[in-house]
Formats: structure tokens, sequence, C-alpha cells
């Protein structure tokens, strides 16, 4: 049956068919390949190729910092996520703004507008982070699929949770639908995603344990005299909770940036340093 529905704050309507996803028989008279039976967010299309475990640190410069057990390391930068964050919510403060001043002068059908206008802006805001978790996440999950990994390790952001920061840091909303992509998009290439408390994970050195000092540029200096780029700090403090083991050597960087319609290289030159080998 056809079902149609009126969206007050896109205004706009949409009109759906619900459909029956695989088939018993197919037309030539084959038993179907596919079949879906049942309601479900995401089907398993491929199998783990290897046994490698990989940790991933999330963040704000930088979406993602993902270490695999081979000493493979990746980095999602969240530019464009906060070029969107930042400048909607611009919009929308000088929107509310308007409302606020012009309250007592405005028709009771101005002041509604406006607040349309709000909803439709927070929309928006909404759907372009969430499709940048998406690309970021199906990017991700390919390439963490052809390196063998099977099982990955997920931070959660314990401070942010607990309302410590600004206020783009606190908005778990993000968080939460970042993670909940890459759990999604795990299940499809059958990776087993656990989550870890990234509590204290930035704080200490992941190779030796001691505290650490941040230093400007995210890096964090040990006093055992090295230094690492304190989101791969993270993940490896994250991996070393989860498994008790960290990759002896870490490879250089593989930097990327999170597009609308791509998940693109960093451009030569600007690659995050490689940070330097530290001596457990």
């Amino acid at each position: 049956r056809l079902e149609i529905h009126y969206d007050e704050t896109r205004n706009a309507w949409y009109a759906s068919i619900p459909v029956e996803v695989g088939v018993e028989e197919a037309k030539t008279g084959r038993r179907s390949k596919f079949i879906v039976h049942g309601e479900r967010k995401v089907i398993q299309v491929e199998s783990p190729k290897g046994s490698k475990v990989a940790s991933i640190d999330l963040g704000i410069n930088n979406l993602a910092s993902v270490v695999v057990s081979d000493g493979t390391w990746l980095l999602y930068k969240g530019i464009r996520t906060k070029e969107d964050y930042f400048y909607l919510q611009r919009l929308i403060s000088r929107i509310q703004s308007l409302r606020d001043t012009l309250k007592d002068k405005l028709l009771d059908d101005a002041i509604d507008e406006l607040n349309r206008e709000v909803r439709r802006l927070h929309g928006k805001l909404a759907r372009r982070l969430l499709h940048l978790y998406r690309n970021l996440a199906s990017h991700l999950l390919k390439t963490l699929h052809e390196l063998g990994v099977s099982t990955i390790y997920l931070g959660y952001p314990f401070n942010i949770a607990q309302e410590r920061g600004n206020k783009f840091t606190v908005n778990m909303w993000s968080y939460r639908k970042l993670m909940e992509a890459i759990e999604l998009k795990a299940q499809e290439y059958g990776i087993k995603v656990f989550i870890v408390i990234e509590y204290n994970t930035s704080k200490y050195c992941a190779y030796h344990n001691v505290e650490v000092k941040r230093q400007p540029r995210g890096v964090v200096h040990c006093p055992k005299g090295h230094k690492l780029h304190s989101d791969l700090n993270g993940a490896l403090n994250i991996m070393k909770k989860a498994t008790g083991k960290t990759p002896t050597v870490i490879k250089k960087p593989l930097s990327f940036i999170v597009e609308h319609n791509r998940v693109a290289p960093t451009k030569r030159g600007v690659t995050p340093k490689t940070p330097e080998h530290p001596h457990p």
C-alpha cells in the first residue's frame, strides 16, 4: 500500500511503499540466493579475511584515529564536520536572536515561521553530520576488512559523556551516531565490535604507563624520552586496555579527509608527522 505523510519541518510531502526484500523463488524458477527473513538494519555480506584487531579513538579534529595490530595507523580528519557544525549553528543563533529581539513586535505566524526555520536547520545539521559519519564508516570498514581485521575495540568518550567539554564536544548525539555507523557497517563484514571506555587513555603513555605532557599540535611527551601523536596514544591505550598488547612498530599514518561525496587522502606534505618509535 502507498503511505503518504507530511514533514512540517521540511514543508514537504513524502510517499513510500513497503516492499518485501528477497523472494523464495526467482522468475526463472530457481531459488533466490539472497533472502531476508524478519526485520533487520544490516545484512552480513562478507566474512573477515584475517584475525587482526583494531582500536579506534574518536575525536574532534580527527574524527577517528585507528590502529591495527600490525602497526597500520589510519587518521580521518573532521574538517568538514566542524565546518558544517559551526556554519549552521551560526545561522541558528542568528535566527533565534532575531526572534527573541522582535518577539513583542512580530505576529504569531512570523514567530512560528522562525521556529520552523530553526528546526529545519537543526535537521539539516543532523543529516549532514550523519552523512559524513556514514562515509567515514564505509571507507574505514572496507579498509579494515582488506587489512584482515576481525575485531574492533571502539573507544567510548568517557569525559564527553560526563559533559566535560565545550558546546561542541558535549554534543553526544554526534558520538553516538558515529559509533552506531561504525558498528552497523562492521556487521556487514562480520567484524565484531566491542566498546572500551576511554577513561585516562589520553593521560598516560601507552608504552610506559606514565603520565604524559600534552604539547601544542597534538603531541604528547613521555618522561621516558619519546613523543607520540595524542590521538595515536589514545588508540594504542584502547588496544592495550582491551588486549593487553600494543604494536611495537607504528607505520607511517594514512591520513584522510571525510567529504560529503567521498573520503579522500590528504595532500602530500600535510600528512601528520609520524611519531618517533618508542622503546618500551
